[in-house]
């Protein structure tokens, strides 16, 4: 088995063996946005594989942040930055909670990333370690939330 379709499913099996989140009704089309991040891998040219990836990643954790948010009673905002900085609302010790020197760490790894690729013309990762990365920082922020 590769490294990303381990990775695919260690992601996958976060989300639904979520103890805390993984009952929630959003959490089937998170999965599916996972499922097409490990169906994309075999697509050509390169560069519009990589930017797939890194879309379909970005749609899963920022539907998974919001998912998480509104299970805390807190009303989402637009933008995986927001709401990575909301997390810190939920109290600590509790799942979903991510302390604010995490929330940049992971802005900056995710968010500003996503930002860089999906609102620039032309913009594309420039290699597969490059799109490796930013999906280890999604996982690594699931891990951490879930």
């Amino acid at each position: 088995m590769s490294v990303r379709k381990s990775r695919h499913q260690a992601m996958l099996a976060l989300l639904v063996g979520s103890a805390t989140y993984g009952a929630r009704r959003e959490i089937a089309q998170i999965a599916l946005e996972l499922s097409e991040l490990g169906r994309c891998s075999r697509l050509q040219p390169l560069n519009r594989q990589r930017l797939l990836q890194v879309i379909h990643a970005s749609r899963a954790i920022d539907t998974c942040l919001s998912t998480i948010l509104a299970a805390n009673g807190i009303n989402p905002k637009s933008g995986i930055g927001g709401k990575l900085y909301q997390l810190n609302g939920i109290p600590r010790g509790r799942r979903g909670h991510l302390p604010t020197q995490q929330a940049k760490n992971f802005e900056v790894a995710i968010a500003h990333k996503r930002n860089r690729y999906t609102h620039s013309a032309g913009a594309f990762p420039t290699s597969a370690h490059e799109v490796d990365t930013f999906v280890s920082d999604v996982q690594a922020c699931l891990t951490m939330v879930l």
